[in-house]
């Protein structure tokens, strides 16, 4: 049948003399395989639409359990051309592909992930400023709309509010106090000050298009990304080894 969606196209690569493969995150059904066939025939008009970070309403021919569905037609939404005129901008955007293409299996639906990835993509920003901020958003909200971030407020084990800083456990996969730390003391496991803490909070209440009024330290969002891609990468498979993790670890080290 010929179905129609809107989707963000994660991944393409070339396949035989003139097709691509792509993986493409949809609204309807969530990450999905396209070929399309002929399109690096010259002047062929999909070739430049169908590249990462455009956001595109397409048509294509869907069949059940079938690995690779077929591209009819395409344009696009957004050109998000405003990502590519900054190397650091590039690797922000990038990565958010990288993790999208890496953990979600195939017809895996969900719109909210599916418009967080859109608006992140659309926020990122080609002078830098804010480029850091928006990533942890990112990761904090993908975390939490596929059920996995842990209680930020209390400890996993006392259950008493947090007062102080907080222990994120690699053993237990979850935040407790320094109190319930002292008789598990792992070299491995990540301090998160009481003021990160507030961050994560404020990252969790506040609209993405305010968050830049956001006042958060250069030491904050270090803290933050060391615990939530810790976190993460003790959750979710396959986030271990995601393509562009290392230089982007590197800017908040900066």
């Amino acid at each position: 049948m010929i179905a129609e969606s809107q989707g963000v196209i994660l991944k393409v690569f070339p396949y035989s003399n003139t097709s691509v493969i792509l993986n493409v995150f949809t609204k309807e059904r969530g990450k999905l395989t396209f070929i399309a066939k002929g399109i690096r025939k010259p002047k062929n008009p999909l070739l430049s639409i169908l590249q990462p970070f455009n956001l595109l309403e397409f048509q294509y021919y869907y069949k059940e359990n079938r690995a690779m569905q077929l591209i009819k037609d395409a344009d696009i939404l957004i050109s998000f051309d405003h990502l590519r005129n900054n190397l650091n901008t590039i690797f922000f955007a990038s990565t958010i592909l990288n993790i999208i293409n890496r953990i979600f299996e195939q017809e895996y639906s969900n719109p909210i992930i599916f418009r967080l990835l859109y608006k992140i993509l659309g926020y990122l920003s080609s002078n830098d400023t804010h480029n850091k901020l928006y990533f942890i958003f990112f990761l904090f909200h993908l975390s939490k709309q596929l059920g996995f971030m842990p209680n930020f407020e209390r400890c996993n084990v006392c259950n008493m509010l947090f007062e102080y800083d907080a222990i994120f456990s690699l053993s237990s996969h979850s935040l407790i106090c320094s109190n319930c730390n002292i008789h598990n003391v792992l070299d491995t496991d990540i301090i998160i000050s009481n003021g990160s803490l507030s961050c994560l909070n404020l990252i969790n209440t506040t609209n993405i298009n305010k968050i830049t009024e956001l006042k958060i330290s250069s030491i904050n969002l270090k803290e933050l990304y060391v615990f939530l891609i810790s976190f993460m990468k003790c959750n979710m498979a396959y986030m271990d080894n995601i393509k562009g993790l290392e230089k982007i670890e590197c800017m908040y080290h900066d």
